[in-house]
């Protein structure tokens, strides 16, 4: 994990919809280089904060960092440079029914990418294969694709533009445990390749425990602490207490605890 200027910058930031608050008040930093996960109870407002910090939504008050530019005081084209830099799996992939994968990997290219038009196709065939799919799946329709295929195949298209900051909106939603596991290393792989930051919202308990770095807990209309999910799995914040050390985790900290022991008694 690198230092420095922190990739994300957010300060007291504050979300409502009416008179309800979703976020009051909120911090939250992501450090350059680093696999962060966003996680939760239900209603903590992780999409809206994803939303927020993707500048497609405005938040009521607070300061907002992006890669060093206040994003608050930066003209439309400005802001449209940064969303530029940053690249976005949807829920759910969200590809283009219509479209072929390649297609699909190349429409942000055509759009945005100042690209001589005779490299488009390697381009999003170096794009499809970095994505972990096969050459073959580029000319195939989203409804012939796997769930998991699907999933690389919008990596492939969030990867289209070079992105320095990867965001993932459940990324292993769906996906059985090899298959989201085999999804887990290959983020690992393309942040220490192409030198990605990555921040991701997801549910799924190995990616807290195992694919994740650091993770940051939404809870109180804030965030409620940030560090790797064994250091909060100690904390004492009743929500806390929940979330790591009960239901379905208890599991993955009794392996936590397992490897701090085994690794205090190797010589």
């Amino acid at each position: 994990m690198k230092n420095g200027t922190p990739v994300v910058d957010a300060r007291g930031i504050v979300n409502r919809f009416g008179t309800n608050a979703v976020h009051d008040g909120l911090d939250l930093a992501v450090p350059r280089g680093c696999i962060m996960a966003l996680v939760g109870g239900s209603g903590a407002g992780k999409t809206v904060l994803l939303r927020t910090l993707i500048l497609l939504r405005e938040p009521q008050a607070g300061s907002l960092k992006l890669f060093g530019q206040d994003v608050r005081g930066a003209s439309s084209d400005m802001r449209q440079r940064l969303r530029l830099r940053i690249g976005v799996l949807f829920q759910g992939g969200a590809l283009f029914t219509g479209l072929t994968v390649l297609e699909n990997v190349l429409l942000p290219i055509r759009e945005h990418g100042a690209v001589d038009r005779q490299l488009l196709s390697d381009i999003g065939m170096l794009k499809i294969r970095l994505a972990g799919l096969p050459a073959d799946a580029a000319h195939k329709y989203p409804s012939e694709l796997s769930g998991g295929m699907v999933k690389r195949a919008a990596l492939a298209r969030a990867l289209a533009l070079d992105p320095e900051l990867l965001v993932l909106d459940e990324p292993t939603s769906g996906l059985d445990p090899i298959g989201a596991a085999d999804f887990d290393n290959l983020i690992r792989g393309l942040r220490d390749l192409l030198g990605l930051t990555v921040l991701q919202v997801t549910h799924d308990l190995d990616s807290i425990w195992h694919g994740s770095e650091l993770v940051a807990f939404l809870a109180r209309k804030t965030v409620l602490a940030v560090g790797s999910a064994a250091e909060l799995a100690h904390r004492d914040e009743p929500e806390l207490r929940a979330y790591f050390r009960e239901g379905r985790s208890v599991a993955f900290l009794h392996d936590a605890q397992g490897a701090s022991a085994r690794e205090a008694g190797s010589p």
